[in-house]
């Protein structure tokens, strides 16, 4: 997934708060269903201690009072499960803040916007922030409008032909703009494509139509550079506070600039987050040694940011059909020809050296693949540049193969799926991005369990909300907008799809020893839900709500309810 960065964020001002200090009381949560994640079966407790933001004692009611001290805070569950907070697997934290407050253009079940007429009104009715110089709008969805295509500058002009308009796709890997906004970045007629990306052109193959492909994009974040420091951090903490609204104990930025990573660092030292956050380097860009060092590193004391790895994108998006596959997609997208199959989104002599120099240092390594075409290039780049055993993580890893998640496990290349996808575009993959055998296989994750890989799944919000009991109802039930099951063979079990956003999301980051179960001496996140995901009807998992969101033994959202004496 790849995004702008926006400054010109006032609205998220008030959040700059700091987060809340660590717990300093016993506390006993009892009363409902406690579900430790902490073996490859389900294992429930009657009561969990927490002490100092940490698990002091779990198991039998008596056996944790005697753990207790003297003064203890008695907490009812009243009948609610308990997990270990959720870990996002892959996302962008800080796009989940700044998007929120874009001109909203999503399709349902996310939003309204199912017409281009419709997408026009919406930017027309945007009540742009004064001082804002331009319009933005987020999460329009091609796949899903009437027209079944993108808005073209043409489109866009008949909102405002002076004021300059950008609309971000879903996936983050397209836009779309105006006449003036294309001025504004230098588009013109003579402009060449970028390598690994495509502005696409009107009917003479020469004028910009406005809609751009991958690595076309990038001229934008020169021209939406933040006004100031705190512009930069503002959306940061207004993502995380959404994340904890959605159990999130752990985020990621899965691919911070480093003209961001100043915020970041900066909103940290402030104390502003709430959650801890992983946050990875785009790695096709060169980074000074004092970000270099941190790589790798543990969060600093105090702090709730360290940097997990470097982040790396072989390609584009699936249901975008710029996703590099070795068989072309059934409908080639607008100015493709029969036999089209995507593109890398990087230059591979590029890719392997970025890989090496990971290698050299020690970093793991974190790469966006999506198609079968990148994900060998991922396989035989780990292969060749020192990089086996290393625990690589695929990103989204959709389009794979059975033999290529073979050479996985051998590699130790661990996947992360987008699970989501299933939901969200599965009818389109089937239909028109991939056909019906790659889109029964897409984000194979009984395959990969049952080959002794360590699957996790995420949502990559922005591009579809931080619900993680969607995410897990996704995994278990893998049903379309339309009701059809993609790939019923590869739907797994909803302590499975758990083990994917607890333990396992733990485990491929580094993080198990602190985080991912409820086992003594390990942090007190935890997240409180109003129903249990294991003994609801499957078909319902998605409607569980996110009841309290506790990190480092604090309530950071929601409530558990008032306390009792013991």
């Amino acid at each position: 997934m790849m995004r702008l960065k926006y400054g010109l964020l006032c609205a998220f001002a008030p959040l700059l708060l700091a987060a809340a200090p660590a717990q300093t009381t016993d506390i006993i949560l009892t009363g409902g269903s406690i579900l430790t994640m902490a073996g490859d079966q389900p294992e429930f407790v009657e009561a969990i201690l927490l002490r100092n933001g940490k698990i002091a004692a779990l198991g039998s009611l008596a056996t944790v009072k005697k753990a207790a001290a003297k003064k203890v805070e008695m907490v009812d569950l009243k009948g609610r499960t308990v997990l270990p907070g959720f870990i996002d697997a892959h996302g962008h934290m800080g796009y989940v803040g700044q998007n929120a407050a874009m001109a909203q253009l999503q399709p349902p079940p996310v939003g309204t916007v199912t017409s281009i007429a419709e997408l026009q009104d919406a930017l027309r009715q945007y009540p742009r922030p004064a001082g804002m110089p331009l319009i933005i709008g987020n999460g329009y969805d091609d796949s899903q409008l009437a027209e079944r295509r993108h808005p073209t500058r043409t489109d866009l002009d008949a909102v405002s032909s002076n004021v300059p308009i950008l609309i971000l796709h879903v996936s983050g890997h397209f836009a779309a703009m105006n006449s003036a906004m294309l001025k504004l970045v230098g588009y013109t007629p003579e402009t060449p494509d970028p390598q690994g990306g495509v502005i696409r052109r009107e009917a003479d193959g020469k004028t910009p139509d406005g809609v751009l492909e991958e690595t076309a994009l990038y001229p934008v974040m020169k021209v939406l550079t933040p006004p100031s420091l705190d512009a930069s951090i503002a959306p940061l903490v207004a993502g995380a506070k959404i994340y904890a609204a959605n159990g999130i104990t752990t985020g990621q930025d899965g691919r911070i600039m480093p003209e961001n990573w100043a915020a970041m660092e900066e909103a940290d030292k402030r104390g502003l987050f709430p959650i801890d956050v992983v946050a990875l380097t785009s790695f096709e860009r060169d980074w000074p040694a004092a970000v270099r060092a941190r790589i790798g590193k543990p969060y600093p004391a105090g702090g709730h940011v360290r940097i997990g790895g470097i982040k790396l994108t072989i390609d584009g998006s699936p249901q975008g059909r710029t996703a590099w596959l070795k068989d072309p997609v059934p409908i080639p997208p607008h100015g493709q020809k029969e036999g089209y199959a995507g593109y890398p989104a990087i230059d591979l002599k590029l890719f392997n050296a970025k890989l090496a120099d990971a290698a050299q240092n020690g970093w793991q390594v974190f790469v966006h693949v999506n198609g079968d075409a990148a994900a060998q290039a991922l396989i035989d780049g780990v292969r060749d540049n020192g990089l086996a055993g290393k625990r690589t993580i695929a990103i989204h890893n959709q389009v794979v193969q059975l033999d290529q998640l073979k050479d996985m496990k051998a590699l130790d290349i661990q996947p992360s799926f987008f699970a989501n996808h299933t939901y969200y575009w599965g009818d389109w993959h089937r239909d028109v991005a991939l056909g019906a055998k790659r889109a029964d296989f897409i984000s194979p994750q009984a395959t990969g369990w049952a080959l002794g890989l360590r699957p996790t799944a995420h949502n990559d919000s922005p591009v579809v909300p931080p619900d993680m009991m969607r995410l897990v109802w996704s995994s278990v039930n893998r049903l379309t907008q339309s009701g059809d099951i993609l790939g019923p063979m590869e739907r797994i079990s909803p302590y499975r799809a758990l083990q994917q956003v607890t333990i396992n999301a733990a485990w491929q980051i580094g993080e198990d020893g602190d985080k991912g179960s409820l086992a003594t001496g390990k942090r007190a996140d935890l997240v409180v839900l109003d129903g249990n995901p294991l003994t609801v009807d499957a078909a319902k998992i998605y409607s569980i709500k996110v009841v309290a969101t506790i990190k480092d033994g604090k309530t950071i959202y929601g409530s558990i309810g008032p306390s009792r004496e013991p």
